[in-house]
């Protein structure tokens, strides 16, 4: 029996010295369980273009490849509707499932660019078309891309991020993908946040598939939406920072409500919070030091709402030498990396370098200084960090965007398993597919993944010999699957793929993000290649 989601509050310190006001860290940690093959619902998505004049040449032409891997890659249950935006708004295709991906694939092709930027127009439309869909237990998303700021219509920042927020609140979510150096990162990732979606940036054209294969890999398998969080304290707690990059507010009593949106069946959701905490209150009680309560509608029990709460327990006493506890200091690390990149990119966007400069160095110290308590996923961090600082240096005009690109993708990160501890190591872990891989192959396959991960492998290959056909599901899994291992600085190769599996990689742009090797033997050179160019 599959259990439901879980979820777990822990403190960095549990141990509080008597009569004292500190600083300590809550981890709240929501995991989620693997999706039953006949609970994948329906997407219907949106996507919002830019056809701008600056859109012309490589931009769109990527742009319209990306749009076109994405309509393969969905399957015969989703649904799309497209609509491109200038100075006029132009539905290049009324929502339609998706039986027939050919004539889709020709709409999009006959997109050409025009002139000005009604940004809010396009976006508007969209947004429109997706919430008059009938589409029973569907997952809504509207995807908002552009290489420039607006010039007609709605123009400001609070108006966007009502429309976000608004359509948020009625089941829509929107992402935002800026393209280029003349679009306004602050505000795009503000609509995501405020949208319930994700941001990014496509610093080149080569990028722009990827983007969507890293969205729909994260939204084709959702578990719940609307999730949130109420976070009640014992008096003389008080919450002295978020860390995560979540809309939330604090009650008159001091509790925190956060909007932490949706969230997808087997993943591993984590919010840290910075606490002050004053054992010296009168009213002051440890074993109700915080109580976390989450809600959410459960798509895979259609849209049952469903409450689940834990406690975080403390003991006050006197133990010098006390040690925190190593997963929370760690995840501490890395939001707290990610919120300082998002405050550098707006300083920089205003201009003052120098404080950006200063944060991001200021973060880079503090991962150097704890690195060695997890090397395979603080240097991963770490090593973005040092890059963003370089580019800030060599690419004042794009600066802005990578650092706030980066911070982005922490945040979103999905760790699923647990490495703490974990010491790996160079050795190939090698896996013979059996039969096709499909949605019904995929939680096996990622559970076996993940149990070699834990063993400290962090090199794997897939001999798909025996596979004759690869699904949607099994494309969101491979790419799931090679981004734990890069982060953990290794890499994921397949060989020996079919002619029909070599075809959806080709129909799919799979081949631009996965290795693929010919042979075992030409897929272990390259791993060997991999770990002696890391060594030397």
């Amino acid at each position: 029996m599959i259990k439901g989601m879980e979820i777990e509050a822990k403190l960095e310190s549990y141990v509080i010295p008597p009569n004292s006001t500190n600083t300590n860290h809550l981890l709240i940690k929501l995991k989620t369980p693997p999706a039953k093959p006949e609970q994948r619902h329906p997407l219907v998505i949106g996507l919002a273009i830019d056809k701008s004049w600056s859109m012309k040449g490589e931009k769109m032409d990527a742009t319209i490849e990306a749009a076109c891997a994405l309509v393969n890659w969905l399957t015969r249950n989703d649904y799309i509707c497209i609509v491109a935006y200038s100075a006029d708004v132009q539905i290049v295709q009324s929502l339609t499932q998706l039986k027939d991906k050919m004539s889709v694939i020709d709409k999009i092709r006959s997109i050409k660019v025009a002139t000005s930027t009604n940004l809010s127009g396009g976006w508007l439309q969209t947004l429109k078309i997706v919430e008059n869909s009938n589409v029973p237990n569907s997952y809504k998303r509207v995807i908002l891309l552009t290489d420039g700021q607006a010039t007609l219509g709605i123009k400001e920042p609070e108006q966007f991020n009502k429309i976000a927020s608004d359509h948020h609140a009625r089941g829509i979510s929107t992402t935002t993908i800026g393209f280029g150096a003349d679009f306004n990162e602050a505000s795009l990732r503000d609509i995501a946040v405020a949208g319930g979606g994700n941001f990014y940036f496509v610093s080149n054209p080569e990028e722009a598939s990827e983007i969507f294969f890293r969205e729909f890999g994260e939204i084709g398998s959702l578990y719940g939406q609307a999730l949130e969080l109420k976070v009640k304290f014992s008096p003389g707690v008080r919450l002295m920072e978020m860390f995560n990059d979540y809309p939330y507010s604090v009650d008159p009593d001091g509790n925190v409500n956060i909007q932490a949106g949706d969230i997808r069946a087997d993943d591993l959701r984590n919010i840290v919070l910075a606490l002050e905490v004053n054992s010296a209150h009168p009213n002051f009680k440890s074993s109700e030091l915080a109580t976390v309560q989450a809600t959410f509608y459960n798509l895979l029990e259609n849209l049952k709402l469903e409450n689940i709460t834990a406690k975080s327990m403390a003991i006050v006493e006197d133990r010098p030498g006390f040690k925190p506890d190593t997963e929370v200091v760690i995840e501490r690390l890395i939001y707290s990396s990610a919120k300082a990149a998002i405050k550098a990119a707006r300083h920089i966007q205003e201009g003052d370098m120098e404080t950006a400069k200063a944060l991001i160095n200021t973060a880079i110290e503090r991962l150097e200084s704890h690195v060695s308590l997890a090397p395979e996923v603080l240097n991963p961090v770490l090593n973005r960090l040092k890059n963003t600082a370089s580019k800030i240096k060599t690419n004042v005009q794009l600066a802005g965007k990578h650092v706030m690109a980066m911070g982005s993708d922490i945040y979103s990160r999905t760790e699923i398993i647990d490495t703490g501890g974990v010491e790996t190591h160079d050795r190939i872990f090698e896996y013979r597919a059996q039969g096709d891989i499909d949605l019904y192959k995929c939680p096996d396959i990622k559970t076996m993944v993940q149990a070699q991960m834990k063993e400290g492998y962090k090199f794997v290959i897939f001999d798909l010999t025996e596979s004759k056909f690869i699904d949607s599901s099994g494309i969101g899994a491979f790419i799931q699957i090679a981004s734990w291992l890069r982060r953990r600085g290794g890499e994921f190769v397949v060989a020996n793929t079919t002619d029909t599996v070599k075809k959806v990689f080709e129909v799919t742009r799979l081949e631009n993000h996965i290795r693929i090797a010919k042979s075992m033997e030409e897929a272990r050179n390259i791993i060997e290649s991999i770990i002696q160019s890391i060594k030397s």
